[in-house]
């Protein structure tokens, strides 16, 4: 009796559990659609977002998203190609006219910002390579700078999507540069990871671009005086203010109040002591990082076993630098040859 009452409790069961099972589950909230812009608007048809707060991605920008964000930033979606805007993309660029339109896409955000009165500074990679020498590190791809929520706000109601001209005529250099500021930048958490950048300013002639994330101030309860961007990078007020007035690229620039602090934390003190890194080494007198050479001090020589052995160019003993067999290597040989 005992045993058939266990066996009706188990089919009791189990009969339960297929029929939670075979419930629908509920479908999946659609993600929310992002407007579509044709970027390849000029500064006079984008003029009155320049003048009107109140413009549609202004309402999006300040509309909580109560749902998954996606994307909105993308890449070409090819290996290496990661630092590219994929709307501007048309291919590699070369590593010297990589370097001209990164200093030139720097030098314009600064003349940009500081004709419009907008606060920003150097921040990340960016800032290591002030720190070595006023200048982009050589083989850096893309550029950091950071706003205050604030600055972010206005960059978001009253500059989004506007194009600007730049003309640098000792280089003969033109470019345009689009402003593009991520909708859910009123987001100030991380959330999915989705959009940690909250803005570009994007050189539309390559794809290469300026990232542009916010500094918001998210938990003033349990961390009182910090302030933090979505990837997670978090600064006391006074690491960051007042900042420092200085130069960079030739141009006038600003960085954070506590530096050097700040590089530490994200870098480690031996950002400030390693001096040979991607290929390239710190050159003291000329004050410059400096690629290093492809030449090869020595030379392949084939030994009889069919291995390579390295010979140096510049040793005078020539192949008598090739280790003579030992005696129970030619005993070896002898065997094996006999």
């Amino acid at each position: 009796m005992i045993l058939q009452n266990y066996i009706y409790s188990v089919l009791l069961l189990t009969l339960t559990i297929i029929q939670s099972c075979a419930a629908t589950p509920p479908a999946p909230a659609e993600p929310p659609r992002i407007k579509e812009i044709n970027y390849e608007k000029n500064i006079a048809k984008n003029a009155h977002r320049v003048n009107i707060k109140n413009s549609n991605m202004g309402e999006m920008a300040r509309t909580p998203v109560k749902e998954k964000e996606p994307k909105y930033f993308r890449e070409p979606g090819v290996a290496a190609a990661g630092h590219y805007d994929g709307r501007f993309w048309l291919g590699f660029v070369s590593d010297e006219e990589r370097k001209s339109s990164l200093k030139h896409l720097i030098r314009a955000w600064l003349q940009w910002t500081q004709s419009q009165g907008i606060e920003t500074w150097l921040a990340h990679g960016t800032l290591l390579g002030w720190w070595w020498n006023n200048e982009i590190l050589p083989w850096d791809t893309d550029l950091d700078v950071q706003v205050s929520e604030a600055t972010l706000k206005t960059l978001a109601e009253s500059f989004n999507l506007t194009t600007w001209s730049y003309n640098f005529e000792q280089e003969n250099f033109q470019r345009e540069y689009l402003l593009d500021i991520n909708p859910y930048w009123v987001n100030r958490l991380r959330g999915t990871a989705a959009n940690l950048i909250d803005g570009r300013w994007i050189d539309k002639s390559t794809g290469l671009f300026i990232d542009i994330t916010g500094l918001s101030q998210t938990h003033g309860v349990t961390r009182p005086g910090v302030i933090s961007c979505k990837n997670l990078h978090r600064y006391k007020i006074q690491e960051i203010y007042p900042l420092r007035d200085t130069r960079f690229e030739n141009f006038k620039a600003f960085v954070p109040n506590s530096y050097e602090k700040i590089l530490i934390k994200e870098y480690r003190s031996k950002a400030f002591t390693v001096t040979e890194f991607e290929r390239h080494e710190w050159q003291p007198a000329p004050g410059e990082w400096v690629k290093k050479t492809t030449f090869q001090p020595h030379r392949l020589h084939r030994l009889k076993n069919g291995k390579f052995m390295k010979i140096k160019i510049e040793d005078p003993r020539g192949l008598e630098a090739v280790p003579q067999p030992t005696f129970w290597q030619n005993v070896w040989r002898v065997w094996h040859y006999w």
